[in-house]
């Protein structure tokens, strides 16, 4: 678990107690009995070296392999039910299209749609439902196994259709839409051809998606928020509507449920601060601690189970360890920028002259410049231009006092910390609450609005304009607006490959976002490594540069708590010592 501690004002020392304990906690998993062990593989999107590519492992996190060697990026896997072809989305030749991998040959079965994606098998391997962007906004279709015949089920309305579902007795397709101003599950005949009548399942005023059938057809487990935190459901299914819904996951934030093939657990993914693992649940609610799959890839978007997986057999598979699945660096080089030996301190700070500020140098901490650079690059490949190239805050002079709205030992002073601009033509940011605290994602609108860059956003975003929070929704920190049309990039996803990392919205009682569009922070971005805020500021900074503003007794004066100077390792006097007797 991960705490914005830079937040933190005025708990009580007891709450702080159990805040650092938690540092030493990880997500409660429990250990399968042998007479429970789950059988078949896993399939799993997960990113490898800043590309998202597909993955399997058997149950217990051993052997990860990859599958589509050479097909990078490429997401959202489906292994056929007669288990010979995956099918799956890439971007090898420009846009996001379905693609086949049967054995060793991969063939591309959609043309000239923009974008396509989200596909599902027909119960006889005949047919393939996807998501289809070819007519403007998102809709289902059907085509057959080799690309032929495509037939949009969805075309009657113009909001966003997706994620399809196909029923094991081939008879429904179910699918996730907006048509209602909020997500809702519907349902509609398989083998409809035109003006295709849908059914909405949910019925509800929550936000219900990424439907997945169990394996006998008589139950939908699916997303929702209908208990204030995003939860994986279960459902008995009728065609007239979903009874008998019952949560199985409280993570707090759960997603892509994916059905073993006896019917009896649930993968899905997990979303945390600063990781995605796949965690498997029991789907009748006989236990709601779920099993962390071991070794798994640090970021993972989605999960399939396949019993029958003949067609991994000849694909050039590569082994990797767990974790491998994930950047580490690969993206870029750091170059560290050495002080001068009698300096008092270990890197210099670094001028950026590839980005400005509104007011003032660009300058970093040397030893983190290089990913910065790094990502300014790489965010003007994805977006068309350069979001960056303009930026509102870098780092500050370690004089800078701040009031409520500010933390005086910020991480700016470190060098560690960007404030990107905050308002800016085609950007959009949505919101996600994880661990009890309020994150946001930020996606750039792309240049090229013809499927090349981005992808569609399926999430309604927030509504932070003044009317949104204080004449529609006064007090909540304003609305979700309806979904935009159009590609855009996931600005967060690309930061944190590149080691930068988002930090949550202030919520204390003197200074909340929901009051104070200031405590959003959904502009800044900072890079960590591990370490506390003191430790971060001599690696740029001499001691005797930061007696005056480290000093402990005249911090705790000025209005911080001693747990908040514990955590940002400031040094103590003795009559503070107690703090360090905890190890978070």
């Amino acid at each position: 678990m991960i705490y914005n501690v830079s937040h933190l004002r005025s708990f009580s020392f007891s709450f702080a107690v159990l805040i650092l304990l938690a540092f030493s906690q990880s997500v409660p998993t429990q250990t399968f009995a042998a007479a429970l062990t789950p059988t078949g593989r896993l399939i799993v999107t997960a990113e490898a070296g800043g590309a998202w590519n597909i993955f399997t492992a058997d149950l217990s996190g051993s052997a990860w392999q990859k599958i589509a060697v050479n097909v990078a990026p490429a997401r959202e896997p489906a292994m056929s039910p007669d288990g010979k072809t995956i099918a799956f989305r890439s971007k090898r030749e420009g846009n996001w299209e379905i693609y086949a991998l049967r054995g060793d040959t991969v063939t591309r079965l959609t043309r000239g749609t923009i974008y396509s994606g989200a596909p599902v098998w027909s119960p006889d391997s005949k047919k393939i439902a996807f998501e289809s962007y070819a007519r403007g906004d998102l809709d289902v279709w059907v085509m057959n196994s080799d690309g032929s015949a495509p037939i949009d089920l969805t075309d009657n309305e113009k909001t966003y259709d997706y994620a399809p579902a196909w029923s094991p007795d081939g008879k429904w397709i179910a699918f996730t839409s907006w048509r209602t101003g909020i997500q809702q599950i519907f349902v509609v005949a398989a083998d409809c051809v035109r003006a295709c009548k849908a059914t909405n399942l949910s019925a509800s005023k929550s936000n219900d998606q990424q439907a997945a059938w169990s394996p006998d057809g008589s139950k939908l487990a699916f997303v929702s928020d209908r208990d204030g935190q995003r939860a994986i459901y279960i459902a008995d299914f009728t065609s007239a509507g979903l009874t008998n819904t019952r949560r199985i996951t409280f993570s707090g934030w759960d997603e892509q449920p994916a059905w073993s093939p006896d019917g009896k657990w649930i993968a899905f993914i997990s979303p945390r601060p600063t990781r995605q693992p796949i965690y498997i649940v029991a789907a009748d609610g006989s236990s709601s601690i779920p099993h962390i799959v071991e070794n798994g890839p640090a970021w993972a978007s989605s999960v399939e189970w396949s019993e029958d997986a003949t067609a991994l057999g000849n694909v050039g598979t590569v082994t990797i360890a767990g974790d491998d699945a994930s950047n580490n660096g690969a993206l870029y080089r750091e170059q560290p920028d050495l002080a001068p030996a009698d300096s008092g301190h270990p890197y210099d700070l670094r001028r950026i002259r590839s980005a400005k500020l509104e007011g003032g140098f660009s300058r970093l901490s040397g030893r983190i410049a290089d990913s910065f650079e790094a990502l300014l690059v790489r965010t003007k490949q994805e977006v068309g231009y350069d979001f960056l190239a303009l930026l509102a805050d870098m780092t500050r002079s370690i004089d800078v006092k701040c009031d409520v709205t500010c933390d005086t030992l910020s991480w700016h002073k470190a060098g560690r910390a960007v404030d990107t601009r905050t308002d800016y033509n085609g950007m959009e940011i949505v919101r996600e609450d994880q661990l009890g605290e309020t994150y946001w994602r930020t996606y750039l609108k792309a240049s090229a609005q013809n499927g090349t860059l981005g992808e569609p956003l399926k999430d309604a975003p927030w509504d932070l304009s003044y009317r949104a929070r204080w004449v529609v929704a006064p007090g909540e920190g304003g609305v979700k607006k309806p979904v935009p049309y159009g590609f855009y990039v996931d600005f967060t996803g690309l930061a944190r490959q590149y080691s930068w990392e988002r930090i949550s919205s202030y919520d204390s009682e003197d200074f909340d976002w929901k009051t104070n569009k200031i405590g959003a922070e959904y502009w800044h971005i900072e890079r960590r490594q591990g370490m506390n805020w003191y430790q971060a500021m001599r690696e740029v900074y001499a001691e005797s540069d930061l007696k005056s503003l480290t000093d402990w007794n005249t911090l705790i004066k000025s209005g911080y708590d001693p747990y908040l100077l514990y955590l940002k390792g400031i040094p103590a006097p003795a009559s503070a010592w107690r703090w360090y007797a905890l190890n978070p």
